[in-house]
């Protein structure tokens, strides 16, 4: 068939083979789609991996970057721990069970673990840590994340936090924090790597330490992302201070670190939140969004293409033995475009900073729930009016009772856990006899 019909357009011409001038005049165009979407689809990962028996814990794991890495992971016989907001969601055991199916994994598993609340991330890391002996862990890849479209009212978390600052940086800095002896405990023979999801948006961030949630400066409503950038930025500093925390860390058998972290900036990609952002999230804006679809498809990655460089990062033996810390993009080590980001006084002023906030986040919360708790007691007592309603008033007075000295007794609930009041209400340094380091 082809040599006849290549013999047919020698002999006859063109035109003699239908339909194939109208084919040669769109060739190149076909082309050029073609090595536009080589070009803007970006590196991939060529490093295989071993995952079966592994326990990777993932945030964010349900829609977007983290569900295209939940699946690869997945299909490699890893088992997965996905933290999600409740687990009471029908939508979730349908989608854990797909994949259990689809893959023949059946350690998938969900845990409760909402990134917008502070208190939710304390339960777990508490109930994870609260095991003897110590629970396997062989990597952790923080991938939930939010980016509010331009012209957004300000948010808030259930903390009352920012919600950039909040669950971009604040929530994946107390998680790793509390996590920190889990990951410390692992067999020095074993390879445990830590991957934070970030932005290329962090080099148009204006991250201030005296102002991380723009309340002196003003909330930047066409501008957000000035506070996603700052979120951003504030989370590669600290990933590279935690580096340098766990290299300084003396292990009591004496044998080197073996724990890595690095931020992954997976691209701009079709994921639900790019979505959101390029239709300002409204109805017609999603309708533009649908009909220019042939234009997002060429120059934006897809959720599969942007997990290549986590995939680079978790299976690749280099990244085990290379300095951690640091950014990975496409698949490989990058440079911080902002240099200030590696700063060990920038990543120990943070910390501070960091620290103290959620202290005073958590105390007020905890004394919130006292409080409800309180109440809710004192509803479910009857009350003396009831009772005394059917008495006669003519009996004698009965003698006043005596005031007390031991003072007010104050319930307080079993749960809560006491945050002492010296490090919730002291302010760094930092934030109060010097100006912080501005980036």
């Amino acid at each position: 068939m082809p040599v006849d019909l290549a013999s047919k357009v020698i002999a006859d011409g063109v035109s003699s083979v239908p339909y194939l001038p109208e084919i040669l005049r769109l060739l190149p165009w076909a082309a050029l789609i073609y090595a536009l979407r080589w070009f803007f689809g970006g590196q991939s990962n060529n490093v295989d991996r071993v995952m079966h028996g592994k326990v990777v814990m993932v945030t964010g794991g349900t829609s977007g970057l983290g569900a295209a890495i939940v699946d690869d992971l997945a299909s490699r016989g890893a088992q997965i721990i996905l933290l999600v907001r409740s687990t009471h969601d029908s939508w979730l055991v349908e989608y854990i069970s797909d994949l259990r199916a689809k893959y023949s994994n059946t350690l998938i598993y969900a845990e409760e673990c909402d990134m917008s609340s502070l208190h939710s991330i304390r339960l777990f890391c508490t109930k994870w840590l609260d095991n003897t002996p110590p629970r396997r862990l062989d990597s952790i890849v923080l991938a939930a994340g939010v980016m509010a479209p331009p012209f957004s009212p300000r948010t808030l978390t259930k903390d009352g936090v920012e919600v950039h600052w909040g669950v971009d940086y604040l929530a994946n800095y107390h998680f790793l924090t509390l996590m920190t002896p889990a990951l410390k405990v692992q067999p020095p023979d074993r390879d445990v790597r830590v991957l934070v999801a970030t932005c290329a948006a962090y080099m148009v961030g204006e991250l201030d330490l005296n102002d991380p949630e723009f309340l002196e400066r003003g909330y930047p409503a066409r501008r957000p992302w000035l506070v996603y950038g700052a979120a951003k930025i504030a989370l590669m500093a600290f990933v590279a201070e935690l580096q340098r925390q766990l290299d300084a860390y003396k292990r009591p058998d004496g044998m080197p670190m073996n724990i890595k972290c690095y931020t992954v900036d997976p691209g701009i990609m079709r994921s639900p939140g790019s979505r959101r952002w390029i239709s300002l999230g409204s109805v017609l804006g999603l309708l533009i969004y649908v009909v220019t679809w042939p234009i997002w498809w060429i120059v934006l990655k897809s959720t599969t293409e942007g997990a290549q460089g986590f995939f680079a990062g978790l299976y690749d033996p280099d990244f085990a033995r290379g300095q951690g810390g640091g950014l990975i993009r496409e698949c490989k080590v990058s440079e911080f475009r902002k240099p200030e980001i590696g700063d060990e006084v920038l990543g120990q002023q943070l910390c501070e900073v960091s620290q103290a906030h959620v202290d005073a986040i958590e105390k007020k919360a905890a004394a919130a729930r006292a409080r409800e708790k309180k109440e809710d007691d004192n509803k479910g007592k009857p009350t003396k009016n009831a009772e005394t309603d059917d008495k006669t008033t003519t009996d004698t007075p009965k003698p006043k009772p005596k005031k007390s000295s031991e003072g007010k007794k104050v319930a307080f609930s079993s749960d809560i856990q006491e945050v002492p009041e010296s490090s919730a209400t002291k302010t760094p340094k930092s934030t109060s006899k010097r100006r912080s380091k501005k980036t």
